[in-house]
């Protein structure tokens, strides 16, 4: 998809969330929220460019009917599992809390633990006498059910929502989302031919779909979340997806008075859209909170956010910018992390690249660090390329932090994680496609960020540096990347939220 394209279907499922007519039931279909310009991402929407041919129409609608109907089967066998409950808590819930923080449960092993995304932030305001909640959208395997003797009672409170509302609510949501999807049926008719009508009509198949069943099942979880405990304030994480929309909405229905603030947690890149732009009133935070200074500075920049407030809250991933030493360490000198999304196709691209790197510069040791929704096993599963690596290429058992120490550069494409590697003094090293948008975090920096194309390109690099760092000098601009990076993960800050719920209620 080139630029242009991208910008237009922006703009044409921008149009349709804005109508005058526009429900909560369309702004709960996630494909119309365009988060951002990643390739994987815009797999999702290159077909509306193109006309389908009859025959492929024709499969497309069989096998969307036969997952569908497949999906509602398995929604009310989960409905009849849930008995109708819409959480799981580890204790008995307050009428009222100070602040209510809704989160994800990413899979089963970080129950019990510090949150993701909020890492001690929860606990930290309890220690401050806030009364806190965290709430979690499940999105493991497993029931919330199983997870709620995970947390120690020291901790702040969890609730895990649960993945059925229960019979009559899901048939009630079901009924919903096909009146939405007439809708949308009927407006796509009364459009011309063109982008917008292929837009409309994509986005009533959608609204049949289970993400969109998702989504509001969350937005009535947490209406009655809120209804129950009244907090005075409500933090949901921020990137401008459908859910995070909703969940203002149901906060805001079940109790008027609640503030909303969204937390922008992850890096902005280049063409980053939805959380960009407004979409009225109850869908919309009414204060930001940043990972950093500059993301406070990108979303200020945004045209459709006029009168937007943000601050600066902070990251569990933000450093001090401190790099040990590494001139003359030879071992350090010949080894190159290399750190994929957490997006399976992402991964194989550079762990290919990576062994095609390996093979021609056999004296640079290549350490593989998965994101932690990937496993090895399973990506060896689908490549056969990556069950016999080269001697110099090896995965990694260690800690992140012990990888950011042995090695001298970060080879990377989407990946936030560059941000800490950079902090720890490695050299990002971006693999850039040809006519591809750059997905780069670092999308606004030159100099001592270098970019390649070709394991030559690599080699090339890695010869030059290699010198480099064994002669024990460093880099032009190396200063400039680390104090950027510094601005996009700053370390917690408990009392900005503080000051912003007010005094903690007695």
């Amino acid at each position: 998809m080139t630029e242009n394209q991208y910008i237009e279907i922006c703009s044409a499922c921008d149009s349709v969330l804005l109508a005058p007519d526009s429900t909560i039931e369309c702004v709960a279909i996630p494909w119309l929220h365009v988060i951002r310009e990643h390739p994987v991402f815009l797999l999702n929407y290159s077909a509306v460019f193109t006309e389908e041919r009859l025959l492929v129409e024709i499969k497309r609608r069989g096998t969307e009917f036969l997952r569908n109907a497949a999906s509602r089967v398995r929604q009310l066998c989960r409905a009849m599992a849930v008995r109708g409950e819409f959480w799981s808590a580890s204790c008995e819930l307050p009428r009222k809390v100070d602040v209510l923080i809704i989160s994800h449960l990413l899979k089963a092993s970080q129950a019990g633990g510090q949150d993701f995304y909020f890492g001690a932030l929860p606990e930290e305001l309890s220690r401050m006498g806030y009364s806190v909640l965290v709430a979690l959208f499940n999105q493991s395997s497993e029931p919330g059910s199983a997870f709620i003797g995970r947390w120690k009672p020291e901790m702040a409170p969890r609730v895990v929502f649960s993945n059925s509302l229960g019979i009559l609510a899901e048939v009630s949501l079901d009924r919903k989302l096909r009146a939405e999807s007439a809708r949308l049926l009927r407006l796509a008719q009364a459009k011309c031919e063109g982008l917008g009508r292929r837009v409309v009509l994509r986005a009533a198949r959608e609204a049949r779909f289970g993400q969109a069943r998702t989504t509001r099942r969350l937005g009535v979880q947490i209406g009655a979340l809120v209804s129950k405990c009244q907090p005075r304030a409500v933090v949901v994480l921020h990137e401008g997806h459908a859910w995070e929309r909703i969940a203002f909405a149901a906060a805001r229905e079940a109790h008027p008075g609640v503030r909303c603030m969204g937390y922008q947690h992850a890096s902005l890149f280049r063409l980053q859209h939805a959380i960009r732009r407004n979409l009225g009133g109850r869908y919309d935070p009414e204060h930001v909170l940043t990972s950093g200074r500059l993301g406070r500075r990108l979303l200020g920049e945004a045209k459709g956010l006029k009168g937007l407030t943000t601050s600066v809250l902070g990251s569990s991933r933000g450093f001090s910018g401190k790099v040990a030493p590494r001139s003359g360490d030879k071992a350090v000198a010949g080894r190159c992390l290399v750190l994929p999304e957490g997006i399976v196709s992402e991964c194989h691209l550079l762990f290919e690249f990576s062994i095609r790197c390996a093979e021609i510069c056999p004296k640079i040791e290549f350490i593989w660090r998965l994101h932690p929704l990937v496993t090895f096993e399973s990506l060896q599963a689908g490549n056969s390329r990556l069950r016999n690596l080269p001697p110099n290429v090896r995965r990694s058992l260690a800690t992140f932090e012990s990888d950011l120490a042995g090695c001298a550069w970060a080879l990377y494409r989407g990946t936030t994680a560059i941000v800490q590697a950079v902090g720890a003094g490695l050299r990002p090293v971006y693999l850039r496609i040809p006519g591809e948008m750059t997905i780069d975090p670092l999308y606004e920096l030159e100099g001592w960020k270098a970019s390649v194309e070709t394991p030559n390109d690599f080699e090339k690099l890695a010869v030059l540096e290699v010198a480099t760092l064994q002669n024990g000098s460093h880099a032009l601009g190396e200063e400039l990347v680390r104090d950027y990076c510094q601005g996009m993960f700053e370390p917690f800050k408990p009392e900005e939220l503080a000051r912003l719920i007010g005094p903690a209620s007695s």
